[in-house]
């Protein structure tokens, strides 16, 4: 069985010829494939996905450094998203015919070449956190890189785990890691007071264990987000992160205007959605058509 794993590199931008030139030259690497892009321009920051072989994203991550190195400027990054980077986050998550450990083992692999080659201080988060003080991703964006530019040499904790003690010059510090299956899962409010967002978003961490969140603004559309990872979405079903959201929507007067999925989502939650809005508690991921035809029939 051919092995596959994702990766859903987060890119400090919101250009669409930088992110078009990464997917171009990604294009043409044997055993990958973009299954999706997305760029956001109110928190400026795109969504590159990859699927692929260890082989084929050991040799892909390094053309977003090398494409970013040419445009971008972390110093002149401005967006409601945190980041430590232009080449924010690199995570590395197992699909099929491989698992947690190869998972592990290759964001270290890619975290030393991109330490060398690009002289970028490299955090490795989540199941690939070799200090327990990086298991948490938002710890280590904690004050984003603004932070981090003044604390990464005097602060122990702050060390980088390959690389140097300073930020690159433009690239910044960039975190990679190994987890699970992640759904980046927004809730759009039809308001413009950002607190509504932060403070339901509060809520949101408060109250569901497996969701990550934040409230931000959307200026070009004139709303603001509840902006989450569903870190477990067996724990917390996309259902039930946004009724929660909506409800507590409602306590401050303020109607949902809908909600998006950034990247790829697995199957499973989707049909989890299905057994309770169609009302049929016993659908399987087995009865949908697809599930067989990418299982190799």
């Amino acid at each position: 069985m051919r092995e596959v794993i994702q990766s859903a590199v987060n890119v400090s931008t919101s250009s669409s010829a930088v992110v078009q030139e990464i997917v171009e030259r990604l294009a043409a690497f044997e055993g990958l494939k973009v299954a999706d892009y997305s760029l956001d321009p109110d928190h400026n920051r795109s969504v590159v996905t990859l699927l692929g072989t260890q082989k084929a994203l050991e040799a892909a991550v390094p053309v977003f450094f090398e494409v970013a190195e040419k445009y971008l400027d972390i110093r002149l990054h401005r967006g409601e998203h945190p980041r430590i980077g232009i080449v924010d986050v690199v995570p590395f998550t197992p699909w099929r015919g491989v698992g947690m450990e190869e998972c592990k083992a290759l964001a270290w692999r890619v975290g030393e070449e991109i330490a060398r080659r690009f002289r970028v201080p490299v955090y490795f988060y989540g199941e690939a956190a070799k200090r327990p003080e990086h298991r948490d991703l938002s710890q280590i964006r904690r004050g984003g890189y603004e932070a981090l530019r003044e604390e990464i040499a005097r602060i122990p904790e702050r060390f980088p785990d390959v690389g140097p003690c300073e930020v690159h010059p433009t690239l910044g510090a960039t975190a990679i890691g190994a987890r699970g299956p992640l759904v980046a899962f927004n809730v759009n409010l039809r308001t413009q007071d950002v607190g509504v967002a932060r403070k339901i978003a509060a809520r949101v961490r408060e109250g569901l264990q497996a969701v990550k969140a934040i409230g931000v603004e959307l200026k070009t559309r004139g709303m603001v987000q509840v902006s989450m990872n569903v870190l477990d979405f067996r724990r917390n079903s996309l259902l039930e992160v946004f009724r929660f959201v909506a409800l507590e929507a409602r306590r401050y007067g303020v109607d949902v205007a809908g909600s998006e999925i950034i990247g790829l989502v697995p199957l499973e939650a989707l049909v989890d959605l299905a057994q309770v809005v169609l009302g049929v508690p016993d659908l399987r991921v087995s009865q949908v058509v697809e599930h067989h035809l990418t299982d190799g029939f």
